[in-house]
């Protein structure tokens, strides 16, 4: 009898020890995915590469910009690829805490001649995206533009991925004048009036042809926009959007954190005028930004792992201190680890629950015993009232 007790209390002990390992494996899997990720990711900009004197303020020499992307790696920062940066945007891609990524705008033959090279050699990639009517004329400014066989080239090499900066809407109007922007002006480079609607569909046809030839000379459609002076209204918006676009780019600076979306992403711009020194400096101001919004963020998660149930519930610190509701609507999604990432699988438990003065902590649940063996990550999506967002991530182990 003695026996059987002891052997009653081993398996007892046995199955509390698995079940608050799980449990505890889920934390740790959870505290692992929230603070290995990068906080905020910062974009670098470039131009022209040399010393164009007709283009001077965008210009940076080889031996800077070999200085700065040696800071980077001295650093400790990872330059990621679009694909990636992609997917930190949209909520469900991890990438290294000291995160950079580098655009070229405009195309000019300085990229092929100093840039590519540079890159290659460092091992770094970047997005480039051209003007086409310039590369089919060759001038820009007076300054030599790639060719075709150029581009092609290091798109095949894909240490440079080719985006679309318009087919020929780079130009200002009233004598080059700022606010006068092709993409925000109601007349075309002829000086025809337009409606709003002309306009939109005038830039639709305008990146259209400009997608249509990156595509037929490089064999790839792109699959990114950068806005012309980083200019845009809600026409143009409403027009790239229409092209389908993955990603599209301002020049507003500052930082893009997680899950904040692909649209309007900010950059900085680097030339002559930053010196490698200067840049470190920014990307350490914005990381700490980043940080301190990270630790200030308005989503809060609860997550109860057990061998068979999964349950969550998800609410906003602001939600708790004030009487009017900020919370919209909560999304669960259920992602699989797949050969290293996250991959959807289906909604997870209620998929949709919806705010109220009543519900404002947002709650569900599921049945977990079913489940394949493997990782699992369910993805809380926190729809505000204001239409932003905040993503938050709960991993755990079947």
């Amino acid at each position: 009898m003695q026996c059987v007790r002891k052997v009653f209390f081993y398996m007892a002990a046995l199955f509390f020890f698995v079940a608050i390992s799980d449990q505890a494996l889920a934390a740790k899997s959870t505290n692992f995915y929230e603070y290995s990720n990068a906080k905020g990711v910062t974009v670098i900009n470039y131009h022209s590469f040399g010393d164009y004197k007709e283009i001077a303020n965008i210009n940076i020499t080889a031996k800077l910009f070999r200085e700065q992307l040696q800071m980077l790696k001295d650093s400790g920062y990872t330059t990621i690829t679009e694909a990636q940066l992609i997917a930190y945007l949209q909520g469900h891609g991890r990438i290294p805490e000291k995160s950079v990524f580098l655009t070229i705008d405009d195309g000019y033959e300085s990229v092929y001649t100093i840039a590519y090279p540079i890159l290659k050699e460092m091992g770094m990639q970047a997005t480039l995206f051209v003007i086409v009517n310039d590369v089919e004329t060759g001038l820009r400014k007076g300054v030599p533009m790639l060719n075709w066989q150029q581009i092609k080239e290091m798109s095949d090499s894909s240490i440079i991925q080719i985006g679309n900066h318009t087919y020929d809407l780079h130009w200002r109007g009233k004598n080059d004048a700022p606010k006068h922007e092709a993409m925000i002006l109601n007349q075309t480079k002829e000086g025809k009036s337009l409606t709003n609607d002309e306009r939109r569909r005038y830039i639709l046809e305008d990146v259209t042809k400009a997608h249509q030839l990156i595509e037929k000379h490089t064999g790839k459609a792109p699959t990114s926009f950068a806005y012309p002076y980083g200019v845009y209204d809600r026409v143009a918006e409403q027009a790239i959007k229409a092209a389908g676009y993955q990603i599209d780019y301002s020049t507003q600076g500052g930082f893009n954190m997680f899950g904040d979306g692909t649209v309007h992403i900010k950059r900085i711009d680097s030339s002559n005028r930053v010196s490698a020194q200067d840049l470190k400096r920014i990307l350490e101001k914005y990381q700490k930004q980043a940080e301190q919004h990270y630790k200030n963020r308005d989503i809060q998660v609860e997550a109860q792992v057990t061998a068979d149930k999964v349950a969550l519930k998800a609410w906003l610190k602001s939600d708790m201190k004030n009487s009017t509701l900020q919370a919209q609507e909560t999304r669960f999604e259920l992602y699989k680890m797949v050969k290293g990432e996250r991959q959807l699988q289906r909604n997870f438990g209620s998929y949709l629950v919806k705010a109220s003065n009543n519900t404002r902590v947002m709650s569900t649940e599921e049945n977990v015993t079913n489940y394949e063996a493997g990782g699992y990550s369910v993805k809380i999506i926190m729809l505000k009232q204001n239409g932003s967002k905040e993503v938050f991530w709960i991993n755990f182990n079947r």
